[in-house]
Order: C-alpha cells, then sequence, then structure tokens
C-alpha cells in the first residue's frame, strides 16, 4: 500500500506585460496597447470518495501547473495557465517540508500588496528588445520541522496548496501625461513552490490492536467481508486492511469500519519493524480493540502457573500501551475494549483465573475464538456498546 509520498510542486508563474504601440494607418504616434501577462495555474488537492492508497503518485517527482501566456499587442491579455489537480483519499494530511521565497513570505505574512499583485518592472530602450533575464524564484528552502498543513477529513474538500502567480500589468498601464511612450511593463509574479509529505491515514471506526499473530486479520474476515492475508508468521499483514461489520441493531449507526493493521513488536514507536507505518493508521481510529493472545508452547508449558500466564498477558497489554504512548499519548485517551482470542486452548479454570486477573486491574477482558467462532457476538456487542 502506497500511503506515504514526497513530492515538489511547482505553482505557474505569471506572464509577463507586454511593451507594444499601435501601429495603424493613418496613425502616426499610436499610444501603448501592451496587454497584461496571465495568472499561473495553482496546484490544487482534493479528496475523493473511494481512493485508499496513494498509489497515482508513486515515482512521482514533480507536479507542475501550466506558465501564465504572455501579454500581447492590442491590449491582449495573455491566457490563463491550466490548474492541477490532484485527487487523494479522505483521511490525508498535507505537510510541509520547504517552500520557495514567495511561498514563505506569503505564509508568514511578509508578502507586501504590490509583491503579491506585481512581479517588478522591467524597462526597454526600443520597442523591438527581448525582456530582460529575471533570475528564477525556485530555490527551495527546507523548514526546521515539518508543518501540518490540512487534513481531508470528508469527501470534495478542496485545498490550494500553491498558488499560481498573478500576470503582470503590461505597458497601456503606464502611459501619463509626461510619459507617453512607456518602454516598461511587468514581469509576472513567480508562482509558489514546495517541497510537501502527503500521509495517508485511514478514518475507521475501529482500529485493531495487537501483536503479529495474535487474530486480528481472523477476527476481521469473521466480522465483515473482508478477505486479508491470513498465515502463522510476522508481518502477514503489510497493509492496512479494511471491512465493515454490520450490527444490524435498527438503532443509530449501523454499520462499523473495522481496520486491521500491521501488527506492532516492541520498538515499534522508536520505527522497528513496521510500527510507525501501523501507528500513523491508529491515530485516526476511533477506538481501539486490544487482542492478546498466548503462544501455544505457554499454554502447554507445564512449568508455568495459570497466574504467570495471567501475568504474561498483562505484560502483552501493557507493553501495546506503552508502544502507543510513546507514539503519541492522546492514543491512550481513546475508548477500547480488551480481548482475549484462542480461548478453544484455554481450560475453564484457566479463563477464570486470567478474568479475574484483568478484574483486580480495572479491565474487563472479553473471550473469544476465531477458530471455533465463540464469544464472537459478545466482542461485537462490546464493540457496538464502545462505539
Amino acid at each position: 500500500m502506497i500511503d506515504l509520498v514526497k513530492l515538489t510542486l511547482a505553482a505557474g508563474d505569471g506572464g509577463n506585460g507586454k511593451v507594444s504601440f499601435r501601429r495603424e494607418k493613418f496613425v502616426a504616434k499610436g499610444g501603448p496597447d501592451g496587454g497584461d501577462g496571465g495568472d499561473g495555474g495553482s496546484i490544487i488537492i482534493r479528496s475523493k470518495a473511494g481512493l485508499t492508497t496513494l498509489r497515482d503518485y508513486a515515482g512521482v517527482k514533480l507536479v507542475k501547473a501550466d506558465n501564465g501566456g504572455h501579454g500581447g499587442r492590442r491590449k491582449m491579455f495573455g491566457e490563463k495557465g491550466a490548474d492541477k489537480f490532484l485527487e487523494v483519499p479522505v483521511g490525508t494530511v498535507i505537510y510541509l517540508l520547504a517552500e520557495n521565497k514567495i511561498a514563505a513570505k506569503k505564509r508568514n505574512n511578509t508578502l507586501l500588496g504590490e509583491e503579491a499583485l506585481h512581479g517588478g518592472k522591467y524597462y526597454l530602450e526600443t520597442e523591438n528588445q527581448g525582456i530582460p533575464f529575471r533570475d528564477p524564484d525556485d530555490q527551495l528552502k527546507p523548514l526546521e520541522d515539518k508543518l501540518e498543513l490540512f487534513v481531508f477529513q470528508e469527501p470534495d474538500q478542496e485545498f490550494i496548496v500553491c498558488e499560481g502567480g498573478h500576470g503582470g500589468r503590461g505597458s497601456v498601464h503606464f502611459k501619463s501625461s509626461v510619459k507617453t511612450t512607456p518602454l516598461e511593463a511587468e514581469y509576472g509574479v513567480p508562482g509558489e513552490q514546495k517541497l510537501i509529505q502527503i500521509e495517508l491515514k485511514l478514518l475507521a471506526d475501529l482500529g485493531l490492536v495487537g501483536f503479529p499473530n495474535a487474530g486480528k486479520s481472523t477476527f476481521l474476515s469473521k466480522v465483515t467481508k473482508a478477505n486479508p492475508k491470513i498465515a502463522n508468521y510476522p508481518f502477514t499483514t503489510i497493509e492496512p486492511n479494511l471491512g465493515i461489520m454490520y450490527l444490524g441493531s435498527g438503532q443509530g449507526k449501523d454499520e462499523l469500519v473495522i481496520a486491521d493493521i500491521p501488527g506492532l513488536i516492541e520498538g515499534a514507536s522508536e520505527g522497528k519493524g513496521l510500527g510507525l507505518d501501523f501507528l500513523r493508521h491508529i491515530e485516526n481510529c476511533k477506538s481501539l480493540m486490544f487482542i492478546l493472545f498466548l503462544d501455544e508452547e505457554v499454554i502447554f508449558d507445564e512449568s508455568l502457573s495459570d497466574q504467570k500466564r495471567a501475568e504474561l498477558l498483562w505484560q502483552q497489554y501493557e507493553q501495546l500501551r506503552k508502544e502507543l504512548s510513546d507514539y503519541d499519548q492522546k492514543m491512550l485517551q481513546k475508548t477500547s475494549i480488551v480481548t482475549l482470542n484462542k480461548i478453544d486452548l484455554y481450560t475453564n479454570e484457566q479463563i477464570d483465573v486470567f478474568r479475574s486477573y484483568f478484574i483486580d486491574k480495572d479491565v474487563n477482558l472479553i473471550f473469544f475464538s476465531t477458530f471455533t467462532n465463540n464469544g464472537l457476538e459478545d466482542v461485537k456487542k462490546a464493540i457496538a456498546k464502545t462505539l
């Protein structure tokens, strides 16, 4: 799944104004008639329902809008540059990493009105002389820290990420009583240029949290119509899977979106394994469902007491919470339920010990098995109540 890309964006420069004079039969000294340049195209990002990845931008390095056309004779305006539209899924966040001078001035509100509307004058010695060269405003200066620009929270939102430059004024604007033949016009205003990072964070009602092989993908396949890849080895889930669970209650919200996201490992909040990819997606889930489990060698190890097994489960729960907290403490403020998978492997006595151990710590542990489907209805009821 493509869920993180960096793009260099360049809005179109405004077209230059024209220096020219009327040249008609029987008009000996026609006045200035140089037209204005057209505005440069902007780059606009919009959210689209149904998109789930940023795959369209894999391998893309530069996106550029069209420049505005230059002004012409007879007061003809230059053509406006076409805008460039980029479509992203709902849940996408746009970050700014670097920008050119004019973009920085606009963002910091230090751009003077004349600078925003006009690109500065150029002067000619003769009407047909070429326009003097101007240094391009295309040097990107990195920010000290990335800056969040916009979050797409619903379909059909639009955000102008790079604004095109205004067209320069032609010589017709500079005629006066003392300057009847002005050999001057304006450059177009440079367009904004930026280096951005686009991150997709899934929007789901419930995010499944657990270590690899906890049974998250199997659970998703049981309670929704999703078909995630399932196998008994770490990181079977290497990209998020979404499914819709139907409550069938006829009251309130009857459909819940559940996200099965790559499993955590210790150190995930420091970037180990698939951790940061997981944590970025879980950030936007409304509620969490912790899925705990014991390996079979732990379950059938006769040297371990049931009390010790309960301690191992609690340590697993605490480690999951720690990884969430280390990434962002707000993650633990989400409502959640705590479950234990694979109860078909536990005795009734073990289940009682596990339940009592968690109750003593004010946590209600819900038991289920994706192999026998036992307890799945209890889990669904708990999810509906939590959300």
